[in-house]
């Protein structure tokens, strides 16, 4: 009886993971929400900043999940990661009155050190850890400002991988590291007089 129970039990754990590994996608589109109400800053600075990117990742991918026996199956994102924080933060900059060219002594240079959400799956859980890392470098004639953004993230899940849950909780964490810089003083005050 008790042998019965275990090859039924084994066969019904192995037949869920076999499903909930066939269900995850290759990637993920993420879409950060910025709150330009709150904090918002008002640019009186005439100079136009010409702003540019560059992805610095040493990994590639954005989420990266690992089994027990460490075989890591990796899930990109659908569109640029360093054109979607570019593009969101000139709109916000832009929207508070920041004047922008294509060609400037005046540069912002956004660097995307690191995005990566590392998820360790256990039989009947799995864990998440999301670290995000964005440097901004201010730049006019050999005078240079930059300041380091970064967030963690920890947490806990039942059952299998959920690529819905885990989109939702990078979305999140890139929304509040774009609203933090978007609201950091120091960055405004130098964007308004550097």
């Amino acid at each position: 009886m008790l042998k019965v129970y275990f090859k039924s039990l084994v066969l019904m754990v192995s037949l869920f993971t076999l499903i909930s590994c066939a269900s995850l996608p290759t990637d993920i589109s993420l879409s950060p929400e910025l709150n330009l109400e709150k904090g918002a800053y008002r640019f009186t600075n005439t100079k136009a900043w010409q702003i540019d990117s560059q992805d610095l990742r040493v990994a590639r991918h954005l989420i990266e999940i690992v089994d027990g026996n460490n075989v890591a199956q990796l899930i990109n994102e659908q569109h640029s990661l360093r054109l979607l924080i570019e593009s969101n933060l000139t709109r916000a900059w832009v929207s508070n009155q920041l004047n922008t060219s294509q060609a400037s002594d005046y540069k912002v240079n956004i660097k995307l050190i690191k995005a990566l959400a590392t998820v360790t799956e256990a039989t009947f859980s799995y864990e998440v850890e999301s670290q995000m890392i964005i440097k901004i470098e201010l730049s006019q004639q050999g005078n240079t400002f930059v300041k380091l953004f970064r967030s963690n993230k920890q947490w806990e899940a039942a059952f299998s991988t959920n690529a819905a849950d885990i989109n939702k909780e990078l979305n999140m964490q890139l929304s509040q590291l774009l609203n933090q810089i978007l609201e950091d003083q120091d960055i405004n005050t130098k964007l308004q007089q550097f």
